[in-house]
């Protein structure tokens, strides 16, 4: 037992959250779209104390883990943690990291692991817990025969599209893990980082980066699960539209904006955006989101169960922020993965936004430029997920429809030879060199159907 505790401890704690105390800021950048005051590393040690003595006095004085209430005691830990962040969600990575250390304790211990880990995963739905993260132990534990869930890790099999590395577990369920009325068309925030047909998609994509400088792929997430996130993404913007906390587009560092050079409003996902609070509570971190979109999602509510088998059985909805971190961690996991080594630092070694961006139908573009304001800015892939649904309707049988509503991304490779025009369809997922691709957005036409919507994250190279 305890030889299979340290192997829990070390591969949950450890290789799943890549991240040790000893590790804490020393390597790690805090980057933003605005300035910020970075934690020191003393601040950054602060915060993982915090929460692993926070979490494991929960833990000793509560009888019901799986009580929905629970949940609101975490979040009580980022409330009242020793440094204030100027977005509280980039604090998740260290309560991330208690959640794997109590795992590997309880490791020696069945119906406690399964607790713990449940509560992690209720986290993770409140906006508390990167995703990844869970999702990351969750694949340690269940490769080590000790857990599996299957709302946390979902099965592939829409869309015509199936994961054929999945095996059948005897630890697995699909009965008393979902919710009455959980069918194969009920997308889950856990499903944006299950999709096998994301990797396959990347690596299509990283193959024509190292050729051309850019890449263009389609169907990235297949029609019903890119449906969702359409819905979910446009359902945000109206929520932050009716908070005025929309900004106009910036032109460089220096923070400058000109309506008739850059024509679009933006608004910054750090990752908790959307996520279930509390009934009358806010939807995430920052000024810009003052709202829940979540309809209802429930935490922690379900029966505790006495198999190897997690029973979580809530259905945590999509939100803005789960696609901000599905682009960060899952995206960044499959770049990383199939570009040469050492072309990107690790996603988890800094800490940034994503960019939600809006086009109305008649705004100007964005003029040529690239992404990398000097020697000092480390960006070097840029990836844009479209949402688009209706942009290209009919393109089917007319390509040409692709273009009728303006707004393409003009690419611009130091090989004119392949430069490309882009068209914001729906469920395309464009990646280039930030610090090589001259690129620009041209102006959406006035019969545009609806707004031009993109979400964009920026991948770092290695420290020098």
């Amino acid at each position: 037992a305890l030889g299979m505790r340290r192997a829990v401890f070390r591969f949950v704690a450890a290789t799943a959250l890549r991240v040790s105390r000893t590790e804490v800021g020393s390597n790690r950048r805090w980057c933003s779209s605005a300035s910020v005051g970075a934690p020191t590393e003393a601040q950054q040690a602060a915060l993982f104390e915090h929460y692993a003595l926070g979490l494991r006095e929960i833990l000793a004085q509560t009888d019901d883990l799986a009580h929905p209430l629970v949940v609101d005691r975490v979040r009580a830990l980022r409330e009242s943690a020793p440094v204030v962040l100027q977005r509280p969600f980039w604090g998740a990575q260290f309560l991330a990291m208690a959640f794997g250390h109590e795992l590997g304790f309880a490791s020696a211990h069945p119906p406690a692991l399964k607790t713990i880990f449940d509560l992690a995963s209720a986290s993770a739905e409140a906006g508390l817990v990167p995703f990844h993260s869970v999702r990351a132990a969750h694949g340690q534990l269940k490769r080590l025969g000790l857990l599996s869930c299957e709302l946390v890790d979902p099965p592939q099999e829409r869309d015509g599209w199936k994961d054929q590395s999945r095996g059948n577990s005897p630890l697995t369920t699909t009965s008393d893990q979902r919710q009455e009325g959980f069918d194969d068309e009920t997308h889950t925030a856990w499903s944006l980082f299950a999709s096998a047909r994301v990797r396959a998609k990347v690596v299509v994509l990283c193959d024509q980066l190292a050729s051309n400088g850019v890449g263009v792929v389609d169907d990235v997430l297949g029609p019903s699960l890119a449906r969702a996130v359409s819905e979910t993404l446009t359902t945000h913007v109206a929520a932050v539209k009716r908070n005025g906390a929309f900004v106009k587009g910036q032109l460089d560092g220096t923070g400058r904006s000109n309506a008739g050079a850059r024509g679009d409003y933006v608004t910054w996902l750090s990752g908790d955006e959307g996520l279930y609070t509390r009934e009358g509570g806010t939807g995430g971190s920052g000024s810009n989101t003052l709202y829940d979109d979540t309809k209802g999602s429930t935490l922690g509510s379900s029966t505790s169960s006495t198999s190897t088998t997690s029973r979580r059985t809530s259905n945590p909805s999509l939100s803005a922020g789960a696609v901000a971190q599905w682009m960060r961690s899952c995206l960044g996991e499959y770049l990383i993965e199939s570009l040469p080594p050492n072309t990107l630092a690790p996603s988890d070694a800094y800490v940034t936004n994503a960019m939600l961006s809006v086009y109305a139908p008649s705004a100007p573009g964005f003029v040529p430029h690239t992404d990398c304001f000097g020697t000092d800015d480390l960006r070097r892939v840029t990836a844009v997920y479209y949402p688009n649904q209706t942009w290209a309707e009919g393109c089917e049988t007319d390509c040409e429809n692709e273009n009728a509503y303006g707004g393409e991304l003009v690419l611009r490779p130091n090989d004119l030879a392949k430069r490309r025009v882009v068209a914001p369809k729906g469920d395309r997922l464009v990646a280039f060199w930030s610090d090589e691709v001259e690129h620009e957005v041209l102006g959406v036409k006035k019969n545009a159907r609806a707004e031009r919507l993109a979400v964009s994250f920026w991948f770092l190279k290695p420290s020098p």
